[in-house]
C-alpha cells in the first residue's frame, strides 16, 4: 500500500466517477451566484470499515515547553499545579518535551553553590521538580541538552542526572534545538550537516560513556529540512529511537496580512512534507514525531492562534499526522508569550485555550487504527475534512471538520457495516474567531481542570447511510456503535 494512499483517495475525492472540469466550473459559478451565507451544503463521505491502516499511537497527544520554563517559572511545571496536572491527565498517556531555544542558552551548573544560579543556569532542583511532574502527570518525556555551547562534558553530566532523576519517565534525550539554522546565531555561517554530525556525535559518546542506558531522539530539526533528517536517519538509525523534526503552519507571526484564513485553509507543504518523513521513517525503521508545532511560528498570532479556528486547525493537523503515520505531536506552548499555547496562566489561573479543546476531541476519536473516510465531494469546492478510525472496542469513530466560516455542511455517511446508533460529540464556540466560550461534547472544563462531559446527542440507526449536520467553524466526532 502507498504510504499516503487515505490522504491521495481523499484529495482524488473519487472525482473521476462524479465530476469533470466543466461540471467544476458549473458548481463555481453556482456557488458564486446562488449560495446564501449560512445555507446547508450536501457531502457525502464514504466510510471502508473493512480496510485498517496505521494504528494511532496511544501517547500521540504531546505538549512541548522551552527549558526556559523550568527556571523562570518554577510553579508552572510543578507537582503541585493541581489545575495543570488535571488538563493533562484528562488528555490521556503522552510525550512531554523540554527543549525549544532556550534549551541552547541555559548552561548546566548541577548544584554547584559558586555558580551564578540564575534563569539562564539549570540545576538539580529543576530536573527535580520536572521530574515530579511527570511522576505526576504519567507522561514521558524527550528532553534536550545544550548543544549550543557544545560541552559534551557538561551535557554528559547533565543526561547522566536527568536520567537518574527522571527514570522510567524519561523516553529520550536529544541534543541541540533546530541545529540546522544553528549558522544564524550559535554557530559560523558556514556551520552545515556534517559539522552538526560531529558534534552530535562528541556529545552522543560522552554521554553513553558515563549513561549507557539512556536513549536518544533526534534531529529535532526546522520545519521542511527532511535533507538533514534523512541524513541524520541514515547515520544514526542505529542511535536513535525516534526521528523527529518541527512544523509551523505559517508565519511569521509579524506578518499583518495572517489572518485566521490562512491556518484554515489547507498547507499545500505539509502533505509532501509527512510523506517524505513517512519515507524515512519506512526506511529506517524509526518511529517519527513532531516534536514541535504550533499555528503562526514567531509566538503565534493574535485573532488567530488563540481562538476557536486554532482548535479546528489543530484537529485536522493532527489527523493528518496520524494519516501519514507520525508516532505524534508536540503543541508548543507555556507562558502567555506565546499565544498559540494550548494551556495557559492568566493572572495566576490556569486555562485552558482553544487548541485544548481540539486535543480532547482528537483524544476521544482515536482508539486503534485508522480506516478510510473519503469526502466524495473535492476538497477544492469545500474546506472540510473527514477521518476514521476502528476502535479496539470493536466501536468506530468518525471526526467531521467544517473548516469554513459562512457554509455549514450536511454530511451523509455511507458506512460498510450496519450500524446500531450513534453518538455525536462536537467541538464549538460562539465564533470560529471566539477565544472563551468553546465547548467539546457541549461541555467547558472546570476551574480545577476537570472535564465531565454528559452525552445529550445519540440517535438509533440500524442501518448503514446516517446524517450529520456540522455548522460553520465546528467539528463533530462521531461514535458508531
Amino acid at each position: 500500500m502507498h504510504p499516503n494512499y487515505f490522504s491521495l483517495i481523499k484529495k482524488m475525492g473519487l472525482s473521476i466517477l462524479i465530476a469533470t472540469t466543466v461540471l467544476a466550473c458549473k458548481r463555481e459559478n453556482f456557488e458564486a451566484s446562488a449560495l446564501a451565507v449560512n445555507q446547508t451544503v450536501p457531502i457525502t463521505v464514504t466510510v471502508n470499515q473493512n480496510q485498517k491502516s496505521y494504528h494511532i499511537s496511544s501517547t500521540f497527544e504531546g505538549l512541548s515547553y522551552e527549558t526556559g520554563l523550568l527556571t523562570e517559572s518554577p510553579d508552572f511545571l510543578n507537582e503541585n499545579n493541581a489545575v495543570l496536572i488535571q488538563l493533562i491527565k484528562n488528555l490521556g498517556p503522552g510525550i512531554l518535551r523540554i527543549g525549544g531555544n532556550r534549551s541552547d542558552e541555559i548552561n548546566w551548573i548541577g548544584n554547584s553553590e559558586t555558580a551564578d544560579t540564575t534563569i539562564n543556569t539549570l540545576t538539580k532542583a529543576d530536573i527535580d521538580r520536572l521530574s515530579a511532574f511527570a511522576k505526576a502527570i504519567k507522561w514521558q518525556v524527550i528532553f534536550g541538552l545544550n548543544l549550543g555551547n557544545n560541552d559534551a562534558a557538561a551535557a554528559a553530566d547533565e543526561a547522566s542526572y536527568v536520567s537518574n532523576s527522571l527514570q522510567d519517565n524519561l523516553y529520550a534525550l536529544q541534543s541541540g534545538n533546530e541545529p540546522d539554522v544553528f549558522n544564524l546565531r550559535l554557530r559560523p555561517k558556514t556551520y552545515n550537516y556534517d559539522q552538526f554530525q560531529k558534534d552530535w556525535i562528541n556529545y552522543f559518546y560522552n554521554v553513553k560513556k558515563q549513561t549507557p542506558r539512556v536513549r536518544f531522539a533526534g534531529p529535532d530539526v526546522d520545519p521542511f529540512d527532511p535533507d538533514w533528517l534523512n541524513s541524520f536517519a541514515a547515520n544514526e538509525h542505529n542511535n536513535v529511537r525516534l526521528i523527529d523534526g518541527h512544523y509551523y503552519n505559517t508565519g511569521p507571526a509579524s506578518n499583518p496580512s495572517i489572518t485566521y484564513h490562512n491556518i484554515l485553509k489547507p498547507n499545500l507543504k505539509l502533505d509532501g512534507y509527512l510523506l517524505q518523513l513517512n519515507n524515512i521513517s519506512s526506511k529506517y525503521h524509526l518511529p517519527y514525531r513532531i516534536s514541535e508545532c504550533n499555528s503562526v511560528f514567531g509566538g503565534g498570532k493574535p485573532g488567530v492562534s488563540d481562538v476557536f479556528a486554532s482548535a479546528l486547525w489543530a484537529l485536522d493537523f493532527m489527523w493528518t499526522v496520524a494519516e501519514n503515520n507520525g508516532q505524534g505531536v508536540n503543541f508548543h506552548g507555556g507562558t502567555p508569550f506565546f499565544v498559540y499555547t494550548p494551556i495557559t496562566v492568566d493572572n495566576g489561573v490556569v486555562i485552558a485555550r482553544p487548541e485544548y479543546y481540539a486535543m480532547l476531541a482528537f483524544k476521544d476519536a482515536v482508539g486503534g487504527a485508522i480506516i478510510p473516510a473519503t469526502i466524495i465531494d473535492p476538497r477544492d469546492y469545500n474546506n472540510c475534512s473527514a477521518y476514521a478510525c476502528a476502535n479496539s472496542d470493536n466501536s468506530y469513530s468518525i471526526t467531521l471538520i467544517n473548516k469554513e466560516d459562512k457554509k455549514d455542511f450536511s454530511f451523509t455517511m455511507q458506512l460498510s457495516k450496519t450500524a446500531a446508533s450513534i453518538k455525536v460529540a462536537r467541538l464549538t464556540a460562539p465564533t470560529i474567531t471566539s477565544a472563551t466560550g468553546v465547548t467539546f461534547d457541549g461541555t467547558s472544563v472546570n476551574t480545577d481542570g476537570t472535564f465531565t462531559p454528559e452525552t445529550t446527542e445519540q440517535r438509533v440507526i440500524n442501518g448503514k447511510i446516517f446524517t450529520v449536520n456540522v455548522p460553520a467553524g465546528s467539528a463533530a466526532v462521531i461514535t458508531v456503535q
